[in-house]
């Protein structure tokens, strides 16, 4: 199964409406262009590692000292990278620095980076082949080098302080980050929300319509921020008419029906799908999984991610990110400003 994960971040795709008045003259019936405001600029912690960028090295330095490499790719203008560094990194700057040795990237910089057996290249290059197309996103590295858990966006404290520990344990080599959390559940902190277009759905193979699936557990530090913030607003709710919108408990062993046809469970389907934490929106179309929501977002990140699917623009734009880059650009030349930082969370 294609999976397209949503790299819930600010980079320059991923964009917010705002309007602006359209300004004419006698000789000039198109609007202005309209410009792209709501970044945040960032710099890198000062505690944060002076590195040569020989990724093995680093690695091997970190392993010494009884520690991972923490890799930070961000981008000029990123306000998830902001809030990461300044409320994530900085909150928890005493474990980070005791258990990791945190590497800045910039995903379009010209640093030469040198990993593990391979060939010197740009960070841009290096991005690439990582496959990030968005940030901030964080890559852990092993004694070695190697990628051993990777987080794509924006997770609040709690649940970041969860990856560290993932990684700091070592449990990455017994167990999945599922099954991680799972087992350092302790009691029910979340009760499930209640939301008027949420849908029972016990066999997902016969549904006509995309469906987006929300894997919820009772151990969600994100999930009422994500019933508050988003699936309250109109213009979320407005793109959730087009899916067939549904809840399950990632930790339920209720039987269902799965898209392939097949009996499962929301936890053997949580387990299969190899979710990260609560909660993910997953959306499917015609059988396959097209859109992953895995990371906190705003409300244009959201409205897009959907309307990719419910539009059926997988079948022309395999990378998701191509199509919201186009979808900018349209916007742009309305004259619209595109806010990418936060919104209230006003049904409007």
């Amino acid at each position: 199964m294609r999976r397209l994960t949503l790299f819930v971040f600010a980079i320059a795709a991923i964009i917010t409406f705002g309007l602006t008045s359209a300004s004419f003259t006698p000789d000039a019936q198109a609007a202005k262009r309209g410009k792209v405001i709501g970044g945040l600029a960032h710099q890198m912690p000062g505690w944060f590692k002076e590195s040569f960028l020989d990724l093995a090295e680093d690695a091997q330095e970190a392993d010494e000292a009884g520690k991972h490499v923490i890799m930070f790719m961000s981008l000029n203008g990123c306000p998830y990278c902001t809030k990461m560094l300044n409320k994530v990194f900085e909150g928890d700057k005493a474990f980070i620095t005791r258990h990791f040795d945190s590497i800045g990237i910039n995903i379009k910089g010209a640093r030469m980076i040198t990993p593990p057996g391979g060939e010197e290249m740009s960070e841009k290059m290096y991005a690439q082949s990582q496959r990030v197309i968005g940030t901030p996103t964080i890559l852990f590295l092993d004694a070695k080098g190697k990628q051993i858990y990777r987080i794509n966006g924006y997770w609040n404290p709690v649940m970041f302080r969860h990856a560290l520990e993932y990684v700091q344990t070592k449990s990455y080599k017994t167990m999945k980050f599922f099954a991680f959390m799972k087992a350092k559940a302790k009691g029910p902190i979340y009760s499930f929300r209640a939301h008027p277009m949420l849908s029972k759905v016990t066999d997902f193979s016969k549904q006509s319509k995309p469906v987006a699936v929300l894997f919820e557990d009772k151990n969600c530090t994100a999930c009422a921020k994500l019933h508050d913030k988003m699936l309250s607003r109109a213009d979320i709710k407005k793109e959730l008419s087009a899916f067939t919108f549904t809840r399950l408990d990632a930790y339920s062993k209720e039987p269902i029906i799965g898209i392939d046809g097949n009996k499962t469970t929301g936890d053997a389907w949580a387990r299969k799908l190899n979710l990260g934490a609560s909660p993910t929106i997953v959306v499917f179309d015609e059988g396959k999984e097209r859109q992953r929501i895995s990371a906190e977002l705003y409300a244009f990140h959201f409205q897009y991610a959907l309307r990719y699917v419910s539009s059926k623009s997988y079948k022309t734009h395999p990378n998701w990110i191509k199509y919201l880059g186009e979808q900018q650009e349209r916007i742009l030349k309305t004259g619209k400003n595109i806010d990418i930082g936060e919104q209230p969370a006003a049904s409007q």
